[in-house]
């Protein structure tokens, strides 16, 4: 493969091109997943190793350069929601609302966790530093529905999107990233989602040809296929029985890795050269009978579906999925190989859908996702679950350690002053800091004036918080404890005491 090289040069300046200036304007109306295209961006400077150019940091105070990754963490801490997950834009919020105020979405979710990693500073130990674990981790198990499947985001508490498996992947994701090997009775404790529901849902998802679809009726597709396979491997990582996930998850393994091989085909540029005006550019044009794969095809792409045409974004997609199920298959590398860097490789670099389109980041990402698993020496070494660099892994790991730690003893992120915000049956509040501290203030001042000791108001909760104040929703009862804060301190409260 050393006559087949990226041409690296090219691919820096592409994506400090599209970092550095204004994209186009078809991205306008992606705006909502800004996220998306920041992570992607950053990503590939990661892979490609190399560092975002000096002086690019947003300008403090005096006119200096502030710390570029400083400035791209305070960017993503802001887009996260205060009930849990992270938006995928600052105008992901209706007019005169923050981010905050919008709908936090699995995929900005993903995202965000993925690039606070890449630009974490030292060994990544703080990247998680600002992330609610604790009300992530609630609000994405509010997201799964009863037949195991997770929704897009929440509205008016339910869970809405689809139920296909790039959501099941999202949240496995997440759930890794965050979670951690916790235990129940550990300070850093919370319910997990339905993982057997996932997997089950999943298994349904596997069609009479072995590809998974939206629903088992639909026509399979490779990108489905991907995002059910990382979802079960993501899943067997915290699991110490190996593979014991992805065997459930896959009922028809051996159908699956033919339809996965089946998605090979030669790329004819007689055929691509022609002018299609009817503008079918996803159907093939020559007849299916001269889509051979030998040792002779100078070059091999991948379609997603039955009688599309190759696209780069499928090398990525199959390549990667072929990667985490492990299992040897006649992929024609070389050739694959060369249909990226000679055919999809765009003259300014990044990488086009189709031959002679112009790149974009999703392609142009995916392109060099792709190039990295198959052990591209230009690039950094690739973990396929989570489609980034095994660096950034690393880092996840040591951020995931740092949250833990940072979790225990920890109450300003368990939710306890959130659920205090109405008394008895619905009725009173706020408990903002405000009115909790001026209550305090109140009844302790109360509990001196009739000669008790100070254990004794804050003895309601006292017990509470030793144990952690998540015991009031783990348990679903225990909020006798905090009898006085529900039935004394609101209608004080109320009366603007």
């Amino acid at each position: 493969m050393a006559d087949i090289r990226l041409d690296k040069a090219r691919q820096i300046k592409y994506w400090q091109r599209c970092h550095g200036s204004y994209l186009p304007s078809p991205y306008t109306s992606a705006d909502s997943t800004r996220l998306m295209w920041a992570c992607f961006i950053h990503s590939a400077f990661d892979v490609l190793d190399v560092a975002v150019p000096a002086g690019w940091g947003a300008p403090t105070k005096d006119g200096v350069k502030g710390n570029y990754n400083g400035t791209v963490r305070s960017w993503v801490l802001s887009l996260q929601h205060p009930d849990g997950g992270f938006c995928g834009s600052p105008n992901h919020a209706f007019t005169g609302q923050q981010a905050g105020k919008g709908q936090a979405n699995l995929a900005a979710t993903f995202f965000a966790l993925i690039l606070l990693a890449v630009v974490g500073g030292g060994d990544g130990s703080a990247a998680f530093a600002g992330v609610r674990r604790r009300k992530l981790l609630r609000w994405l198990r509010r997201l799964q529905r009863g037949d195991g499947s997770f929704g897009q985001n929440l509205w008016e508490g339910e869970a809405v999107g689809g139920r296909d498996t790039r959501h099941s992947y999202l949240a496995s994701g997440i759930r890794w990233m965050i979670r951690g090997d916790v235990k129940p009775g550990d300070e850093a404790w919370e319910e997990d989602i339905d993982v057997q529901g996932m997997v089950a849902h999943i298994r349904r998802l596997q069609g009479y040809d072995g590809g998974l679809a939206e629903l088992s009726e639909h026509e399979s597709h490779a990108g489905y296929v991907y995002c059910a396979i990382a979802a079960l491997s993501l899943l067997d990582r915290s699991d110490s029985d190996s593979d014991s996930v992805m065997a459930q998850g896959i009922s028809e393994r051996d159908s699956l890795l033919k339809f996965l091989a089946s998605r090979q085909m030669a790329y004819l540029v007689e055929e691509e050269d022609e002018d299609d005006e009817e503008g079918g550019e996803n159907f093939v044009q020559a007849g299916l009978e001269s889509m051979t794969l030998d040792d002779t095809s100078r070059y091999v792409g991948f379609n997603g579906r039955w009688n599309k045409k190759a696209d780069s974004c499928y090398a990525w997609w199959t390549i990667g999925t072929l990667g985490m199920l492990g299992d040897p298959f006649p992929v024609s590398a070389t050739a694959s190989r060369r249909h990226l860097i000679e055919v999809m490789q765009h003259q300014i670099g990044g990488f086009s859908k189709t031959a002679g389109a112009p790149p974009d980041l999703y392609h142009s990402y995916l392109g060099l996702a792709a190039l990295a698993t198959m052990g591209d020496e230009d690039l950094k070494a690739f973990e396929v679950s989570l489609c980034c660099s095994k660096e950034t892994v690393g880092k996840i790991e040591k951020a995931r350690d740092g949250l833990l730690a940072s979790s225990v003893n920890n109450w300003a992120d368990d939710g306890f002053w959130d659920a205090s915000q109405q008394g008895p049956n619905g009725e009173g509040g706020p408990w903002d800091d405000g009115t909790r501290r001026r209550f305090e203030t109140e009844r302790r001042e109360e509990l001196t004036a009739r000669r008790k000791s100070k254990s004794e108001f804050y003895d309601p909760c006292q017990e509470a918080a030793q144990r952690s104040y998540k015991c009031l929703f783990r348990n679903d009862g225990d909020k006798a404890m905090c009898t006085e804060y529900f039935q004394y301190g609101v209608p004080r409260l109320q009366k603007g005491l």
